[in-house]
């Protein structure tokens, strides 16, 4: 019996993505279903943003429409000329051999984007997976990868792979969406970022690209049994997309009413902010954290969560940290060593 499910959706709506993946989370950790790859194509011109980053904006702007990931990380190229991928796990360690039953957050991209970079070699593009969350070839971004593992610990691993559009022309499209900046990124030329088409020298459709992708973690996870979406998966789907944006999902703001101190720093994806309401007594009353990183979303709301009633000076702070990350069912990777994250907290002004 084969050990993961592939399904490939030529076209499907953002929303509709969004309450797939989460309805597979729930199935997969629950064991009602097979662990699940979804290779998909979102239609039109997009930027998809990471959990964390704060954009209050429209949906759609300029003709480059914003969508909201369920993960964190950096801003990225969707939507026409990308390829989307989700793998759906019941844990960080599901299908990977028992050497890897301690695997720690920071090896997950590692060994999950495998199968990717098999498909990706078998169609002629040799590429790697350098670390953090960019796979490159000859030093260009090619596709970039992030995960999310929820309060059941089912995993979600995403990657977006560059067909005909890259990382050099999302920035354009950052700039239509966002003309304020308010979501920062790298700039991004032809030395640093690449695509299918140009290393392929020629067109690929998306059939062939998927096909690959689906045998290439044939190889590295095990057998693959492709199939379809049932009715009640897509009604899913449909019903969980629209919870969220009846939440307004799209939408994470910071208001300066709300909020009195703020910090930032650069890091290892990006840039990273603390925004923190502090009373007169140097109290937190609340506290958020923004920006280019990736991070189980429950070990997030913990630490904003502990954060609140505590000094706003380095010892409390440190302690929050510590107590949220260390015992290692939470992570996040982006910042460094957690001491970069007290010292952004802490020294928020």
């Amino acid at each position: 019996m084969a050990a993961l499910d592939a399904v490939v959706v030529p076209s499907i709506s953002p929303w509709d993505l969004l309450g797939l993946e989460l309805h597979f989370l729930e199935a997969v950790a629950a064991h009602r279903t097979a662990p699940v790859l979804i290779l998909y194509s979102l239609p039109g011109r997009a930027v998809s943003l990471g959990r964390y980053h704060l954009y209050s904006g429209a949906a759609e702007r300029d003709g480059i429409l914003a969508l909201r990931r369920i993960t964190g990380g950096r801003a990225v190229g969707s939507g026409e000329g990308w390829i989307g991928l989700a793998l759906v796990l019941p844990n960080r360690t599901a299908l990977l051999p028992e050497r890897d039953a301690n695997l720690k957050p920071d090896q997950v991209m590692n060994r999950y984007a495998r199968g990717l970079l098999a498909g990706l070699r078998s169609l002629g593009v040799e590429c790697f997976y350098p670390g953090r969350d960019a796979i490159t070839r000859e030093r260009r971004e090619i596709a970039m990868c992030t995960f999310e593992t929820d309060a059941a610990g089912a995993m979600l691993l995403e990657a977006t792979i560059a067909v005909n559009r890259g990382m050099e022309e999302m920035v354009h499209d950052l700039d239509r969406l966002d003309p304020n900046g308010n979501i920062t990124s790298a700039v991004y030329g032809p030395e640093t970022s690449t695509k299918l088409v140009r290393e392929l020298n020629r067109d690929a459709s998306f059939d062939e690209i998927t096909r690959a992708i689906i045998g290439g973690y044939a190889e590295e996870l095990g057998g693959v049994n492709e199939r379809g979406l049932a009715a009640e998966e897509w009604a899913q789907a449909a019903q969980r997309g629209k919870a969220l944006q009846s939440i307004h999902w799209l939408r994470r703001a910071a208001e300066a009413s709300e909020f009195n101190r703020s910090g930032r720093i650069a890091a290892q994806l990006g840039q990273i902010e603390a925004r923190l309401s502090v009373s007169a007594e140097n109290r937190i009353e609340r506290a958020m954290l923004c920006g280019d990183f990736i991070a189980n979303s429950p070990g997030v709301a913990e630490l904003e969560a502990k954060l609140e009633g505590r000094a706003h000076d380095l010892i409390a702070v440190s302690n929050a940290v510590t107590s949220t990350y260390a015992g290692g069912n939470n992570f996040i990777l982006g910042s460094g060593d957690l001491s970069n994250l007290v010292r952004l907290i802490a020294g928020a002004q």
